[in-house]
């Protein structure tokens, strides 16, 4: 009785052992593939591997800001008696916007004019010789002209006190200054003239004169120059963005007058990681949307890449054209656009969506004889949709793309 009791339990172990082993009834016949069992067939799609050309894309925040900011400023100082054009106005190069008093700059035309005459008859003067007549006027003309420069001394001693006391601009102490310069020329040209007059010229006399004569063709030349400032003009084309000039106003070289924004073009402006600026060349074309504007597609240039990193970010700043012909764009929008970071020719493609991942490593399932087989790969560039793969698959092999997250290494899979 015991005997038959120890025999039953031995057969019951060595049959719950072999049961153990072979996994029951519904792996018995199964298939072992690299230490794994394979079940019955899984259902599953494939792609075939192609070769073609790729490009690899990366999109970019940009912020939009005027091609050209150039601030009005004066050249000289007065008051505006004549205002030709308002904030938000279209202007050209060189077209006057408002315009100073320029009584003052004109009777110093007419000084330095008469002062080249001057200057220029003594020298004529001088290689013809004088008459006792002329050597009479000559000798008025000495007086008159020294009278003139004493008061004119008086009067920029004077304007220079004031200037100390900062109870004048300096613009208006530099004109009197040129007035004392002038009036001191034609000084000095009259008691040349008169000592020519009287002596005889010498070659030194003659040098000296003509020196005079070059002096006072400047002085006129200068003299022109400040009064042509008094029509402020613009210095680009553009749109007058700010504009604070009133008729009676006072204008001044230290107070901008205004700011003209060049809106036919524009810059965006955007920061690249260090991994994608090495792919960037000056003169690229690139396509550039503004959120503020969808469906707008705007072509930009590379302008500009940074060869220094922003200290914050560790990010390349760069810059694109970007023409504005409908002037649609506005400083200060922000946009979008989508930078070329690689590109290759006939290389093993796939879809994005056919790449697994373990602890970063890709890999993909293919079918080979029927049996899901894991491959591990090398992935290059990627469009979004489809990845190239320098290493691990060859053309025309058949990647798992549907299925490929159930299926295990060595199953059985049916293709769809």
């Amino acid at each position: 009785m015991r005997k038959g009791l120890t025999v039953l339990i031995i057969m019951i172990v060595i049959a719950i052992s072999g049961f153990l082993i072979t996994g029951g009834p519904a792996r018995k016949g199964a298939k072992v593939v690299e230490g794994e069992a394979l079940t019955e067939n899984f259902t599953v799609e494939v792609v075939e591997v192609v070769r073609g050309n790729i490009k690899q894309t990366t999109e970019l925040n940009v912020t939009f800001a005027p091609y050209s900011s150039v601030p009005l400023i004066p050249k000289t100082g007065g008051t505006v008696v004549e205002v030709l054009a308002a904030t938000g106005d279209q202007v050209k190069k060189g077209q006057t916007l408002f315009v100073i008093d320029d009584t003052q700059l004109k009777l110093q035309v007419k000084q330095a004019e008469a002062a080249y005459e001057i200057a220029g008859a003594s020298l004529a003067q001088l290689e013809k010789g004088a008459s006792t007549e002329d050597l009479k006027q000559i000798e008025a003309t000495v007086l008159q002209a020294k009278a003139s420069s004493e008061n004119i001394e008086a009067e920029y001693q004077r304007m220079e006190e004031l200037y100390q006391k900062e109870m004048i601009p300096k613009k208006q102490l530099e004109a009197v200054e040129l007035q004392r310069k002038i009036a001191a020329t034609n000084l000095t040209a009259a008691q040349a003239r008169l000592t020519a007059a009287q002596k005889g010229a010498s070659e030194e006399q003659r040098n000296i004169l003509k020196s005079q004569v070059k002096q006072a063709e400047t002085a006129l030349e200068m003299a022109k120059l400040q009064l042509s400032y008094t029509k402020v003009a613009a210095p680009i084309s553009g749109v007058l963005a700010q504009f604070n000039v009133e008729v009676g106003g006072m204008a001044a070289p230290a107070a901008p007058a205004g700011l003209i924004v060049d809106n036919s073009r524009m810059k965006a402006k955007a920061v690249v990681p260090e991994s994608y600026i090495n792919n960037l060349k000056v003169g690229e074309k690139v396509t550039i949307e503004a959120k503020a504007l969808p469906g707008s597609v705007f072509t930009g240039t590379i302008t500009a890449v940074s060869p220094l990193a922003e200290q914050a970010t560790r990010q390349f700043p760069v810059e694109f054209s970007v023409v504005n012909s409908s002037q649609a764009l506005k400083a200060g929008m922000l946009g979008t656009t989508h930078l070329t970071i690689g590109e290759a020719t006939n290389v093993p493609l796939i879809p994005v969506s056919t790449v697994l991942y373990e602890r970063e490593k890709p890999y993909v399932f293919v079918v080979e004889e029927g049996l899901a087989v894991r491959r591990n790969i090398k992935i290059g560039l990627n469009s979004g949709e489809m990845v190239s793969v320098p290493e691990g698959l060859n053309e025309g092999t058949m990647v798992i793309s549907r299925g490929q997250h159930q299926v295990k290494n060595g199953m059985l899979v049916e293709v769809k």
